[in-house]
C-alpha cells in the first residue's frame, strides 16, 4: 500500500524550490549529465514529455531514514501556513548530490536536498489542518512541522478520507506478497477489495513497468495506463492455483470497449494471435467497434498465454 508523506513548505527555499521545480516543470535534457543511463531510460519511460517534477530533502535529523521509507506511488501533501494546498505522487527517488546542488544551490548549513525523489500527478487542495487532524486522528491544533512519512495505517486513513491514491503509480510488493494475496481468501468485503487492489497493483507493474502509457492489446491503440484495464484472458474465478499466479493469464486492454468486449465474449484470439468475432450482436455501435478491431494482431499474444485464450474461445462459445 501507499503511504502520506508530509511536506511542510511554507519557508522561503521551500516556496523558491516549489516554484522551481514543481509549478515549471524541469525538463530532462537539462539534468541528463548528472544521471547514470539506468536512470535517464527510467525517467524517459515516466515523463515521455520531456519534463519532469522534482523535491529532495536535506540529509539532516532522521530524513534519510524516513526518505529511505519512500516508494513509488507514496503521495507528497506540501503544507504551509493553515493546511494543505497540493499533494504529488511518487514516481522514481534517487540519492543525487549533484543534481541537488545544481537545481538548489545550497542552505545556510551548507547542505542541498540531495536526496531527491521525482513527482507527477499535483494536484491542489484547500484542506485545513483542522480536517486532515481529524481523519488521522492528530489533535485539532497539529501543525506539520517537519518532512515525515505516515505508518500504514494513517496513511490509509487519509486515503479514504481524501481519495488521493494514484491509479497509475502503483506501491510495488514482492512475488512473496503476490503469492500470498492472489492465494488468500479474505473474510470480509473490505478486506477483499483491498487485497485485489494490491494484486492488480502487482500485475499491472508486471506489465507496464515504469511506463505512463502503453497499447491495448486489441485496438493497438496507445493510452495513458490510468486508462487500459490489467485484463484476465482467464476469468479468474476460473483460474486454478498455479494460474492465478502466472502473470501470463493478464494482459492491457483499454477501457473504452476492447475490455467489455472480451469480457463479455464478443471478440476473442485465435490460435494465430489474432482478433476474432465469437459473439454476434444486433446493436449497430457495438457492430461499428468489433468490424474495427477484428483482425488485428493481438499485441502480447505468445506460446505463454496461448492456453488462456484457447479456454477463452471454449468458455464463450
Amino acid at each position: 500500500m501507499s503511504n502520506i508523506i508530509l511536506q511542510p513548505s511554507s519557508n522561503k527555499d521551500a516556496r523558491e524550490h516549489y516554484v522551481d521545480t514543481i509549478q515549471n516543470p524541469v525538463k530532462l535534457n537539462s539534468i541528463e549529465q548528472f544521471l547514470d543511463s539506468s536512470e535517464k531510460q527510467i525517467l524517459n519511460d515516466i515523463y515521455s514529455n520531456g519534463e519532469c517534477l522534482i523535491w529532495g530533502v536535506t540529509p539532516g535529523g532522521s530524513n534519510i531514514t524516513k526518505w529511505n521509507r519512500i516508494r513509488e506511488g507514496d503521495v507528497t501533501l506540501f503544507s504551509k501556513s493553515g493546511g494543505i494546498y497540493a499533494s504529488a505522487v511518487t514516481t522514481f527517488k534517487t540519492h543525487n548530490k549533484e543534481l541537488a546542488a545544481h537545481l538548489c544551490n545550497y542552505n545556510n548549513k551548507g547542505q542541498t536536498w540531495e536526496y531527491v525523489y521525482f513527482l507527477d500527478e499535483v494536484r491542489s487542495h484547500a484542506i485545513p489542518y483542522r480536517d486532515f487532524n481529524n481523519a488521522v486522528g492528530y489533535k485539532e491544533n497539529y501543525i506539520i512541522q517537519g518532512f515525515g512519512v505516515l505508518d500504514s495505517v494513517k496513511s490509509k486513513l487519509v486515503f479514504d478520507e481524501f481519495g488521493l491514491e494514484s491509479s497509475t503509480y502503483i506501491a510495488p510488493i514482492d512475488d512473496k506478497e503476490y503469492d500470498d494475496i492472489a492465494m488468500s481468501i479474505p473474510e470480509t468485503e473490505q478486506l477483499f477489495i483491498s487485497k485485489r487492489r494490491l494484486e492488480q497493483g502487482f500485475l499491472r507493474k508486471r506489465l507496464f513497468g515504469n511506463k505512463t502509457d502503453s497499447t491495448c492489446s486489441c485496438c493497438n491503440k496507445s493510452y495513458p495506463i490510468s486508462m487500459l484495464w490489467c485484463s484476465h484472458i482467464k476469468k479468474r474465478s476460473k483460474c486454478n492455483d498455479d494460474e492465478k499466479r502466472d502473470y501470463n493469464v493478464v494482459l492491457p486492454m483499454c477501457r473504452f470497449g476492447c475490455d467489455e468486449l472480451f469480457e463479455k465474449g464478443f471478440i476473442g484470439v485465435d490460435e494465430s494471435g489474432v482478433i476474432i468475432e465469437i459473439k454476434k450482436t444486433t446493436n449497430e455501435n457495438v457492430k461499428d467497434y468489433t468490424s474495427s478491431i477484428i483482425g488485428n494482431k493481438c499485441t502480447g499474444f505468445n506460446n505463454k498465454n496461448s492456453k488462456y485464450f484457447e479456454w477463452h474461445r471454449e468458455f464463450h462459445k
